[in-house]
């Protein structure tokens, strides 16, 4: 078993702090006082213990990373160089990994990456005062804050994420924020849901000359097919329209050559300047197994991807929902260790860090793994996640024989039962208070 890969992770994500620790100035309140002095905790040291935070009580925390001696730091000197460093530096280290992960590992489909988007809520401390995350509702009202998330669907890690309040929510302007600065030279399919579905968005795809497969309302509804005529069964078909805000006698007469785009939607496109938008994608509409119709919007050729290979593509989406309950539970995104904004920002893209890193181990592992006959058993084995997210905590924190982690990794898989089926019980999930948290 190759028992390098461990360790090469490993250094990436060392060669990453400490590339952000050389310019750690960029990145603080006061760059001219900020980790300037020789202290106790340093810029390096804080990031470290950011990544390997889990669910325990902050002073526990403390004592775990930085020895049981009475030496270890304070927990008020932790929260104050916590303090000292810009959110732009942690968001510049997630992309200095993620880039690093795609280098070692990016699987692609027919030459595409398939990055899907998706969001989900995370509840934090209750403050009536920040307007932009506190939802009046109940008897005393809750915050929560929003994650949009680009999720590689093949090799399983976050590619880009931004973070909302949940009170001004707007997830098709955080896809078009990430899609905007998208900057990879691999073809990527955008992959979405129905609240996604925006012609603005489309535009945006299609200007970074890029594709996307996103869900759209049926021929029945208020979205976009309901200003076409189009059957009531099965069909793969085009739309060319120019897009416009102008209502004269030629765009009102030609509905079929112009689509009028009210004021109140957004479209980036069309100002004084350039006041029409020419625009073509495919429509597709299929059956599922369920008998109920699916319509998806997309830019894919035709004799690439057919309606059926647009069908699985589509179900692949499904990933980024299961990847958002490993992020919570198993990485324990729930358990914050402050009330501050800008802190759960920083434990939230360090949990993001912490993630991907678990995962490139766990697809690794994975694809270690020998084919597993029927006969063998009645159900297929996977990897556990839980376990190989144990496993990378401890070894990031303290090393280890990669050889034989990688061994004990294997040793506790966990099956796949096939069309297992659960009743959805939908209830609100808050934060864990700190009072609650394991010793």
């Amino acid at each position: 078993m190759s028992d390098s890969f461990m360790l090469t992770l490993k250094d990436r994500l060392n060669a990453c702090i400490s590339e952000l620790d050389s310019i750690h100035y960029l990145f603080c309140q006061n760059p001219e006082a900020d980790f300037t002095r020789k202290r106790k905790v340093s810029f390096e040291d804080t990031i470290r213990f950011m990544i390997e935070l889990q669910s325990k009580s902050l002073p526990n925390e403390v004592i775990d990373h930085f020895g049981h001696t009475p030496d270890s730091p304070s927990v008020s000197a932790i929260l104050q160089q916590r303090e000292k460093i810009l959110i732009e530096g942690w968001k510049y280290l997630f992309s200095m990994f993620t880039s690093d992960c795609l280098s070692i590992s990016s699987p692609l489909l027919k030459g595409y990456r398939l990055l899907a988007c998706d969001g989900s809520d995370i509840n934090i401390f209750r403050n009536p005062d920040d307007e932009d995350s506190f939802i009046n509702e109940g008897e005393r009202g809750y915050n929560a804050i929003h994650l949009n998330a680009l999720f590689d669907l093949l090799g399983c890690t976050y590619y880009d994420f931004d973070i909302q309040g949940k009170k001004k929510l707007h997830e098709r302007q955080a896809l078009n924020t990430m899609v905007d600065r998208y900057h990879d030279a691999v073809p990527t399919i955008f992959i979405a849901d129905r609240g996604y579905e925006s012609l603005n968005t489309f535009a945006h795809v299609i200007r970074k000359k890029q594709f996307f497969l996103i869900r759209i309302k049926d021929i029945n509804s208020n979205g976009i097919l309901s200003a076409y005529e189009l059957p009531d069964s099965e069909f793969d078909t085009y739309i060319e329209t120019t897009l416009t805000r102008r209502h004269t006698k030629e765009t009102l007469n030609h509905p079929e050559t112009y689509t009028i785009i009210p004021q109140y939607t957004d479209f980036d496109f069309i100002d004084d300047k350039c006041q029409y938008f020419n625009i073509s994608f495919r429509i597709a509409r299929f059956m599922t197994n369920e008998g109920k119709y699916v319509c998806v919007a997309t830019n894919l050729p035709e004799n690439q991807f057919s309606l059926e290979e647009l069908k699985d593509l589509y179900k692949l989406r499904w990933n980024e929902e299961t990847s958002f309950r490993e992020l919570k539970y198993t990485i324990g995104l729930i358990n914050f260790h402050s009330k501050k904004r800008d802190f759960i920002t920083q434990e939230l893209i360090a949990r993001l860090i912490v993630y991907n890193y678990c995962q490139m181990v766990n697809q690794h592992v994975a694809h270690l793994q020998t084919p597993q006959k029927d006969y063998d058993r009645k159900y297929r084995l996977k990897v556990n996640f839980a376990t190989t997210a144990n496993i990378c905590r401890t070894y990031i924190r303290q090393g280890g024989d990669e050889s034989k982690l990688l061994l004990l990794i294997r040793k506790h898989m966990s099956y796949i039962k096939c069309n297992a089926k659960y009743p959805i019980q939908l209830r609100p999930k808050r934060n864990r208070d700190f009072v609650y948290r394991v010793a």
